[in-house]
């Protein structure tokens, strides 16, 4: 069986390998690569997952976004480009990928991505649908960034039939979104290289609403629970906001 996951590029103004058609094909090429790499052929010790992510499109915006004021997902800035795509895309299932300029996110430190889900659309606990939103600044060119932030996205599910257990905790570190093996692909220091992933973390990914394959039962457009769309989306951009954020091991530059 295949696990295709639909990736999205938007390329604000200025971002690095981004000024031309060209460079941003290759960064966005290069981004699935690694995510292909580690969620798909896989890494020793990890497991091979066969999953396989692909390009479903790329987007440029003139807006300039410097990444030290990102703090969020929920910053207004990105919530609009990401709308404005999705309108673009009919609301395809994908995750969207929004490239900001400078080298790290948030106003101190080395973070370089954040990500995680959000609800298309509610009807049940087994019949609803995720798009996945992430945001990455230069410093994440040529690392694991894309496909970690990927993870936080695909590990998005209902741990019963209970609307409120939803959770994007990492399935093989239970209580945490990260894994506390610092090879692991979801530990919150992205390794340098050869990032591997467990089984269950394989398992759960495969299961995401995000892969193209999990979202062909659940098209029809009625029956949504709005209300209940608002009220997970609160509670995961909460649960983002005070989870450890993805950083590098890199110094800060003296100015």
């Amino acid at each position: 069986m295949a696990f295709t996951v639909p990736v999205i590029g938007i390329f604000t103004s200025g971002v690095a390998s981004g000024s031309t058609p060209q460079q941003r094909q290759a960064r966005l090429a290069a981004d699935i690569a690694r995510s292909n790499e580690a969620w798909g052929s896989g890494f020793f010790p990890g497991v091979i997952c066969s999953m396989n992510f692909v390009a479903a499109g790329r987007f440029i915006s003139t807006t300039t976004i410097n990444s030290r004021s990102v703090n969020s997902l929920e910053d207004p800035r990105l919530v609009a480009l990401i709308d404005s795509t999705k309108r673009q895309t009919n609301n395809a299932t994908a995750l969207y990928v929004v490239y900001v300029s400078g080298e790290f996110l948030t106003s101190s430190g080395t973070v370089v991505g954040i990500g995680g889900p959000r609800f298309k659309f509610f009807r049940s606990t087994t019949d609803y649908g995720l798009y996945g939103h992430i945001v990455m600044s230069d410093g994440a060119l040529n690392t694991y960034a894309l496909p970690h932030e990927a993870g936080h996205c695909l590990f998005g599910r209902f741990l019963n039939s209970n609307p409120n257990s939803f959770t994007i905790n990492d399935p093989s570190n239970p209580g945490s979104a990260h894994n506390n093996n610092p090879q692991n692909l979801m530990f919150p220091v992205l390794p340098a290289r050869n990032p591997f992933i467990n089984s269950a973390q394989c398992v759960t990914a495969r299961q995401s609403k995000i892969v193209l394959q999990n979202t062909s039962a659940a098209r029809r457009k009625t029956g949504n629970n709005l209300q209940m769309v608002r009220k997970l989306n609160r509670a995961i951009a909460t649960r983002i906001r005070y989870m450890k954020k993805t950083i590098v091991r890199r110094s800060l530059k003296k100015k």
